[in-house]
């Protein structure tokens, strides 16, 4: 069984190993003799092309801090514990590497930091290229892994959802689902795009990304999420967001000059669950590199238990390893990743709900195993002073098997699956004088899948798409407070016509405007357009899940979204804390869903608009004189889908009205630290319908509910710390999805160690 599984894979893993080996040598080779001495004090350093502009004493913004000579995606400092800095910022002050406000108690010097924290932060996943956030004109937020960490989570949506604008659902077939101000699928992640080290993880055949524990958070640095359309840099997904996660560099670990560093963690707690990551990095000469492995183990919560039927639920076990590497040699970078996993698919009640795919979770066995294999090769150069270019090639390799049982023999039946991305992007970064910046660029995929499940007349030949993309993004300043920008994107799909007869190419423009109107005041506005192309499986499909089927329809239209975003931000207090008010209006075209035809059978289609309008308020202080920091944000929607055929106007599914967000960290001298995140989730629709007592057909209503996580540790020696870890605090009973709980209170603890 296990040689079956890896044969298809025994051939690429030793081919991709040795690619990087042979280019990194090479490029070695070939750069250490062309290298060139050190400039001379008499030598004027050249400027990157994408370092920002710095301003004259007295100007509005202080001196931006020189960013690093690339435009791949910038790394903003580890933030982890230690006996200089307890707690890492909150997300909304985090990012730049300055020295810490908490250091020190001087006034002074926590607002002189303070306001470099929230004016130069450099992020790059909104416009692919380094700009201080303020100058950012989305509504964009960085999260350093600490904070990921110290939500005591084990997969990404679980950690996300406490950080503002961002859902989380876990539902049937153990899916979870992220998504933003109320534009999500019902138990798809796929309109958000996910991006690691800045290309796509979405998946070929469903189009979404696996936010559970077959998506590792290891190795990880920070996160950058854009909450908004993303399409005219990024193309289909980026719909209502990105999430971009940043893994550290073999440098991130290398501390104090030295030419090694290593770390490793682990945990363990309840229901049998450990977790392990170890990493070390290395230098030699202009070689650097890294290694990591993550593992993580648990037999799960018994969430279907039912002492009536005498029912045990032992099937929420998960088993995920990942190895992954990286070399740097200059400018040339080289990274691989490889995971195997098995998480169960337990049962529960007999859901008839068609957005949670059927009749799902009625049988109790079934098994999931996934092995995801990804590489990737990067150069970037300098070419002249104002002009830096970009490229990098990957591939994404997917082998899913599920194991379902049947409901007449009782037998586990194995559905495979394959996937495989090939991809490409170039890129050139041009600043003409200081005060213009332009990004462009082009990228291609070649998606392949081979799913036996498809509709008559198609083979698995036909599963198939190329995907051409060009974009342009450029930036001017007329003077110093005002920053105009704008940018747009097309992408032309080439796959064939009866898969896909209602194919059309798309253009994603933006337009954007952010005025510093005072020091302590900031204006944003932005217009943004996203589109999301049907899937492959939403228009090939052909599956018999349980005691349903699923149908998918060639006829599809790709989804289209229009925003509208205005924000304000405001430093009171002599800029020690930082408010945010943020409106927007979306209206969304040719929303995908399913819909019922007939019995339990359903198919993929279009089911008419919807409007989005809401605001988010955030707020982020630092108070020295308690050592703390607290962020806390509230976000109101009014998400409806409108009339359509003969469905009346009503409430997006899974888009509650009231959502709040907040966070909290302090520390005891420099030796212990708290940390607090809690999250409350107003009543919300899910797409099911339940009887009533006159027989009636009802649609659910799923009531809000209030959830906490919490660590707590101390630092031991220099570079060894020690935490415990509660989720759902209060022990809450609530459901993300309808019929699938969340699981109860869970503790656990973990050991950190790094040199």
């Amino acid at each position: 069984m296990h040689s079956t599984r890896f044969a298809w894979l025994r051939g690429m893993v030793p081919a991709v190993v040795g690619l990087m080996c042979g280019l990194a040598a090479d490029t070695a080779a070939a750069q250490t003799k062309s290298s060139t001495p050190a400039p001379t004090p008499a030598t004027k350093a050249k400027k990157p092309a994408d370092a920002p502009k710095t301003r004259a004493p007295g100007s509005l913004q202080p001196p931006a801090p020189a960013a690093s000579a690339s435009n791949v995606p910038q790394r903003a400092p580890f933030t982890g514990p230690s006996s200089s800095r307890p707690l890492p910022p909150p997300s909304g002050l985090a990012g730049v590497d300055i020295p810490d406000p908490l250091a020190t108690s001087e006034a002074s010097s926590l607002e002189e930091s303070v306001q470099q924290l929230l004016s130069e932060a450099m992020v790059t996943t909104a416009s692919k290229r380094a700009q201080r956030i303020v100058d950012v004109p989305m509504t964009i937020s960085w999260i350093p892994a600490e904070e990921l960490e110290g939500t005591g989570q084990f997969t990404l949506c679980e950690a996300i959802q406490y950080f503002p604008g961002m859902e989380c659902r876990r539902g049937s077939m153990r899916k979870a689902a992220v998504s933003a101000r109320g534009l999500g699928s019902n138990y798809l992640s796929n309109r958000l795009l996910l991006l690691k080290n800045g290309r796509p993880l979405t998946d070929p055949w469903t189009g979404q990304f696996y936010a559970d524990e077959t998506t590792p958070l290891s190795n990880l640095k920070q996160v950058e999420v854009i909450r908004g359309p993303g399409s005219s840099l990024y193309g289909s997904n980026a719909f209502s967001g990105v999430i971009n996660i940043i893994e550290r560099q073999p440098s991130d670990l290398m501390k104090d000059g030295k030419d090694w560093g290593v770390d490793a963690r682990v945990l363990a707690g309840q229901n049998r669950t450990w977790r392990a990551q170890a990493t070390a990095a290395g230098r030699g000469g202009p070689v650097e590199a890294l290694v990591n492995y993550y593992g993580l183990g648990s037999d799960g919560p018994q969430l279907f238990n039912n002492e009536k039927q005498g029912i045990v639920d032992n099937n929420q076990d998960s088993r995920v390893h990942q190895v992954s590497g990286q070399v740097r040699v200059k400018g040339l970078a080289l990274d691989a990743d490889f995971t195997d996993a098995e998480i169960g698919r337990p049962g529960g009640q007999q859901i008839s709900t068609v957005g949670n795919c059927g009749r799902c979770h009625y049988t109790p066995n079934d098994v999931e195993r996934v092995q995801n294999l990804n590489a990737s090769a990067q150069i970037d150069q300098q070419v002249t002073d104002n002009l830096r270019v970009f490229a990098q090639g990957y591939a994404l390799y997917k082998r899913r098997v599920v194991d379902q049982e049947n409901m007449i023999t009782g037998e586990l039946q194995s559905a495979l699956g394959k996937r495989r991305r090939l991809g490409a992007e170039a890129r050139a970064l041009l600043n003409v004088g200081e005060d213009f910046h332009i990004t462009f660029g082009g990228d291609f995929k070649n998606d392949l899948v081979n799913n036996q499940n498809v509709l008559p007349g198609l083979t698995t030949e036909d599963t198939r798409q190329n995907i051409l993309g060009g974009f342009v993004d450029a930036e001017y300043r007329p003077f110093s407070k005002l920053v105009l920008s704008a940018g747009a994107r097309y992408d032309r799909y080439l796959i064939p016509e009866k898969v896909w007869r209602m194919r059309s190419d798309q253009v994603s423009p933006r337009g954007s405007v952010v005025f510093h109107a005072l020091p302590t005041l900031t204006l944003r506005a932005n217009y943004g357009r996203a589109f999301r192309a049907p899937t492959l499986a939403e228009l090939a499909i052909n599956q018999q899940m349980y005691a349903a089927t699923l149908l998918g329809s060639p006829d599809l239209r790709a989804e289209t979204l229009d925003t509208v975003e205005a924000s304000v931000d405001f430093w009171p207090f002599d800029r020690k804390v930082r408010m945010t008010a943020t409106g927007f209006y979306n209206y969304a075209r040719n929303f995908i869903n399913q819909e019922f035809l007939f019995g339990s059978t359903s198919q993929f289609t279009n089911i008419g608009d919807a409007q989005v309008r809401g605001f988010e308020l955030e707020a982020a202080a630092q108070v020295a004189a308690i050592n703390s920091s607290f962020d806390v944000a509230y976000q109101f929607l009014d998400a409806r889908a409108l009339a359509f055929g003969t469905r009346p106007e009503g409430p997006l599914d899974y888009a509650p009205a009231h959502r709040i967000y907040a966070r909290g960290r302090t520390n005891f001298g420099k030796y212990a630290f708290a940390e607090l995140y809690a999250l409350y989730v107003g009543n919300r629709f899910d797409p099911g319908y339940a009887t009533t007592a006159s027989g009636a057909l009802e649609r659910v209503q799923l009531p809000g509910y209030f959830t906490a996580t919490a660590r707590v540790g101390a630092n031991i020696t220099d570079g060894l710390s020690v935490s415990l870890l509660g989720n759902n605090l209060f022990n809450a009973k609530y459901e993300e999805s309808h019929g699938f709980p969340a699981p109860p209170l869970s503790v656990f603890s973990e050991i950190k160690y790094q040199y």
